[in-house]
């Protein structure tokens, strides 16, 4: 006979059903009237298995039924107040499971961290004026501690990508990654006022995950939820102006950020455009090319016509790779893949409460959402010790 998940809270199956917006009727078609009611009752318990298919259901990960009670959650598409109209349309099943586990996520960071985020300090007691781009870049940058000779000196996206994920943990924000099987975003974030999360999609080069962090921390210092479209100037339709403006900031931020005007001005002063120009300035800021096409767009050095067919051209090349990675994702390696997903800042969290007899192994589990035996292998490959 299969184990029970016995300690397992009912009310946790019935919430899960609910916040999903699941009809009992298709969960009663897929298991039977019976096995249905003995859950949701407490009298009997699914499997392991069968929590696996009720999270497909719900669109939820395994672990969020193991809370010990229903967690109180804002809608997540109310809390993204810059929405284009057509939204709706692109939070399909896996995008929707993806951000039901950044809100879990954010519900483990508080009950691992004992509910403070001493780090997030550095930019909630400082004031920001979001519409004023650069000088909010400028204190960011300072905040930050990370000078341009610095970013110079990061001559691989992938590298760069994990140098600013740490930069982001130093000032609370936690960054995790996934796949999402979705084209259409680069990532999102959620905002909260002591663990804001950002996710990014890993199936887009480095230099557009690069680009999506500071598309995504602009929302988090406006105080908003926020998702990255990767082709928002395809056509995007917003509800009213300033939505529209905030997105369009967002933008400008992250390029403003990467690449500061000022000294952007002071290389290109004096030379030809070309592509090779952008090519070389890409690889000096360790961001992508359309961040150094967009730049001269700005200045006036090209016009909207040209821009429009080189910007074309290089979304192409992010398809392209976004295909070669997800080739990889399907045969790489599993734990090499959880770590970059999760973040060394987040799994070396939870073995430290785990090692430090604050959680068990089971809750071990549950906060890095692996079985057992897995667990035991990363803590091996890291030196940890045995678990």
């Amino acid at each position: 006979m299969a184990e029970k998940m016995t300690y397992i809270n009912p009310e946790m199956l019935i919430w899960a059903r609910e916040e999903s917006c699941t009809l009992i009727d298709e969960v009663i078609e897929k298991f039977g009237s019976e096995k249905v009611t003995a859950w949701e009752n407490g009298t009997n318990y699914p499997t392991y298995k069968q929590l696996k298919d009720l999270g497909n259901i719900y669109r939820k990960p395994v672990a969020v039924f193991f809370f010990p009670a229903p967690p109180v959650m804002k809608n997540i598409v109310t809390s993204c107040r810059t929405l284009p109209k057509d939204m709706g349309m692109m939070f399909t099943r896996n995008i929707k499971r993806l951000m039901d586990e950044a809100r879990i996520m954010q519900i483990n960071l508080y009950e691992l961290n004992e509910n403070k985020n001493e780090k997030i300090n550095k930019i909630v007691r400082e004031e920001f004026n979001c519409f004023d781009i650069k000088s909010t870049a400028a204190k960011l940058r300072k905040i930050m501690n990370v000078s341009l000779e610095e970013q110079n000196k990061l001559k691989k996206y992938d590298t760069a990508f994990e140098f600013w994920r740490e930069k982001f943990y130093q000032i609370g924000i936690y960054v995790f990654k996934d796949a999402f099987k979705d084209e259409r975003i680069s990532g999102f974030c959620l905002y909260d006022k002591e663990f804001p999360v950002v996710y990014i999609n890993n199936s887009f080069s480095f230099a557009r995950q690069i680009f999506t962090l500071f598309h995504e921390i602009f929302h988090i210092l406006y105080k908003t939820s926020g998702i990255d479209i990767f082709n928002d100037s395809n056509g995007c339709s917003y509800y009213n102006e300033a939505d529209e403006l905030i997105e369009i900031n967002c933008n400008k931020f992250a390029g403003e950020f990467l690449v500061p005007d000022v000294e952007f001005d002071s290389r290109i002063r004096g030379k030809i455009f070309n592509e090779k120009i952008i090519e070389q300035l890409a690889n000096t800021f360790c961001v992508s090319r359309e961040v150094i096409l967009r730049k001269f767009l700005d200045k006036k050095v090209i016009d909207k016509e040209y821009y429009n067919e080189l910007r074309n051209a290089y979304l192409e090349d992010y398809k392209r790779i976004t295909e070669i990675n997800d080739s990889k994702e399907s045969r790489g390696n599993y734990y090499n893949t959880q770590m970059s997903y999760k973040g060394e800042r987040y799994v070396r969290l939870t073995y430290g409460c785990y090692y430090n007899n604050k959680i068990t192994i089971m809750q071990l589990s549950q906060y890095m959402n692996m079985k057992i035996p897995s667990l035991k292998v990363i803590a091996q490959k890291k030196g940890w010790g045995a678990l």
